[in-house]
């Protein structure tokens, strides 16, 4: 966990210059993104942004919004890392902020990533995932996420 999940006071809304700075300073990934793939990673919630990380000591892939977090399906982050098109873009990588308004995907320090989530914080509700709705389709959806890396027509990374 990088810190931002649990209670606490809600900090105040941040300068929106403070913001575009920080976005500034991410490095954006010019790779393709699928429609759902945070949902395909396993994120509940319904934040504009979310940040995933890989915990070496739990072995597995996490996510962060700021206000919630947890653990996420790693198989597919791992499949999806392992990629041709994705897999010289995300070794390096500590933090991966997915911008979901945007559908944009950065590579962040942790710094980053605490000033990222601490500028959205607070400004939607908390999730509440129905489990048995999340795990009906999730095969389904991996089915379909295998398939998009397949014909995925991006250019293989370096």
């Amino acid at each position: 966990m990088i810190g931002l999940g649990g209670p606490g006071k809600r900090p105040q809304p941040k300068d929106p210059k403070e913001e575009t700075r920080t976005d500034q300073t991410m490095k954006k990934l010019e790779l393709p993104i699928h429609p759902r793939l945070e949902t395909i990673f396993g994120y509940p919630g319904q934040a504009p942004r979310v940040v995933f990380y890989y915990d070496p000591c739990s072995e597995q892939l996490m996510y962060d919004d700021g206000l919630e977090s947890g653990s996420a399906n790693t198989w597919a982050y791992l499949l999806w890392a392992a990629h041709p098109s994705v897999k010289g873009l995300v070794e390096s990588a500590s933090f991966l902020l997915l911008d979901r308004r945007e559908r944009k995907l950065y590579a962040l320090t942790r710094e980053q990533a605490l000033q990222a989530l601490e500028a959205e914080r607070g400004a939607w509700p908390a999730a509440q995932p129905d489990p048995v709705a999340r795990l009906k389709g999730a095969q389904q959806l991996m089915a379909e996420f295998l398939g998009w890396l397949e014909k995925s027509k991006a250019p293989v990374a370096a």
